[in-house]
């Protein structure tokens, strides 16, 4: 997982103007812990920056600090969930000395699947009832699966004309699936799980 004492990177910078002295202890991961619990308990609509200040025990001024509006505090948890979730994916892929780049990118997908089925409730809010257009959430993923790739392919493992490209069909395919899964209601992981390795085998080692 992150480490939590990085959460500064999920602040908006805040012009010095603006800029109130803060008490020494209060860090963005507090706030963010804060709006989560909110969202999880009260729902969207319930979470606005005084609830927030309240539920974090800190001044207004201090969420303002910062976060300049709702919308930055709910950017600042999608990036927040995508970054730990990737490096939590990418720790149980290296676990256990993998045999081989497929069989850590077949642990890899599994493991985001765990995340996607334990923080359901949390990724419904942020990526579909708050998400925005603009913001590319699966970024951290791709680039993840794209290195994997590349080394699988500079090693000979993988015999590819477009790593990108694959790589992009592979998760685009994959999210749509599961995507596809929770909107039916029938998500299913070990059904996706299998047909996952079946695919991957198919795909990158033909």
């Amino acid at each position: 997982m992150v480490d939590r004492s990085n959460g500064a990177r999920y602040a908006r910078p805040v012009p010095a103007t603006a800029r109130r002295v803060r008490q020494p202890e209060i860090r963005p991961d507090q706030i963010l812990d804060a709006a989560q619990r909110v969202l999880l308990t009260r729902g969207d609509g319930a979470m606005t920056m005084d609830a927030l200040a309240t539920e974090a025990e800190v001044g207004k001024g201090t969420v303002y600090h910062y976060y300049a509006s709702k919308a930055d505090v709910l950017a600042a948890l999608r990036a927040r969930w995508v970054e730990r979730t990737v490096a939590e994916a990418a720790a149980v892929a290296a676990a256990r000395r993998p045999r081989n780049r497929l069989q850590r990118i077949e642990r890899f997908l599994a493991a985001l699947l765990d995340v996607t089925v334990r923080d359901g409730a949390l990724i419904w809010i942020l990526f579909h009832l708050t998400a925005t257009e603009e913001e590319d959430e699966l970024a951290g993923v791709y680039a993840y699966l794209l290195g994997v790739v590349q080394a699988g392919v500079a090693e000979g493992e993988f015999h590819l004309s477009d790593p990108e490209f694959t790589t992009q069909f592979l998760l685009d395919g994959f999210h749509g699936v599961v995507e596809a899964s929770i909107h039916r209601g029938d998500l299913d992981p070990t059904r996706i799980n299998r047909a996952m390795r079946a695919t991957l085998r198919s795909l990158l080692t033909p």
